[in-house]
């Protein structure tokens, strides 16, 4: 009833250039999974400001906890790019991530 359900599905993930997936549970935002399923996923801040959290989107939905154009450039945002502190899954994802990537803005802080 309105439109709380999806709040406690769970979602499947897969990083599609190393294959590995993880399921995310309960609604919790797609970095929080990837900790908790053992991915080292990057991550600087954990509340959007930084980007290097950021993954391309190759397929599924997310919602968007915060804006992602407060960090993400045009064209990054062009090519399904958003930032997995921010994200909570409405629908299975398969995403890219460059696992050496850093902050898009060291002056974060």
């Amino acid at each position: 009833m309105f439109g709380l359900g999806g709040k406690n599905k769970d979602f499947k993930v897969t990083i599609k250039n190393t294959g590995q997936t993880f399921e995310v549970k309960g609604g919790i935002n797609l970095l929080q999974a990837a900790q908790n399923a053992g991915i080292e996923w990057p991550c600087d801040c954990k509340v959007g400001s930084c980007g290097s959290c950021r993954a391309k989107l190759v397929s599924g939905k997310v919602k968007e906890l915060a804006d992602f154009a407060y960090t993400l450039d045009a064209d990054m945002l062009k090519n399904n790019y958003i930032l997995a502190c921010q994200s909570r899954l409405k629908t299975d994802l398969e995403v890219e991530l460059d696992f050496d990537q850093g902050a898009i803005n060291p002056d974060y802080k």
